[in-house]
């Protein structure tokens, strides 16, 4: 999943979070003009994508990284797992999402909020919530969509997969 088109179609849209409201889209090209520069060069850097949605206080981001191999993809996931576990963070308990999956509680943007960082083949991704009562379940609900999506762009279908399908 080496294309920035496809990654855009991967991250969900307003059509997918229907009731919340997108703030902010960032899509890195295959040149990676998007997030690099001289000063900062990516050789190297995966593929990369976020989008950030709001309904109320609560806010909700989904962030998807493309490797162009299994095993940069699993050094990716342990990279994300402690950058999370040496912050103010606990792991809790939850079944897997994807390949491999763990959910973080903790400060994120200066509120109580729940991180859940994903493999699914060569995507590692991140789904976080903030804002409003910590809510497991949601973020969850959340993760599993963008698997959802990530798993059919794998296999080369169109990601239509919302929060109604699942």
């Amino acid at each position: 999943m080496l294309d920035d088109k496809l990654v855009l179609q991967v991250l969900p849209d307003v059509k997918t979070m229907a009731g919340w409201e997108e703030e902010k889209r960032r899509v890195d090209t295959a040149d990676h003009v998007t997030t690099c520069t001289a000063a900062a060069p990516c050789t190297g850097k995966p593929l990369s994508g976020s989008v950030r949605f709001s309904s109320g206080d609560v806010v909700a981001r989904f962030m998807i990284d493309t490797l162009a191999t299994r095993d940069a993809a699993k050094d990716r996931l342990k990279e994300t797992y402690a950058s999370y576990r040496s912050g103010p963070f606990k792991a809790v308990d939850a079944a897997v999402l994807g390949s491999e999956s763990q959910v973080f509680q903790g400060q994120l943007a200066g509120s109580e909020g729940v991180g859940i960082v994903l493999r699914s083949g060569t995507v590692v991704a991140s789904v976080t919530t903030e804002g409003g009562p910590v809510d497991v379940a949601a973020t969850r609900r959340f993760a599993a969509m963008l698997v959802k999506r990530i798993e059919q762009a794998q296999t080369g279908k169109t990601p239509d997969a919302g929060l109604a399908t699942l």
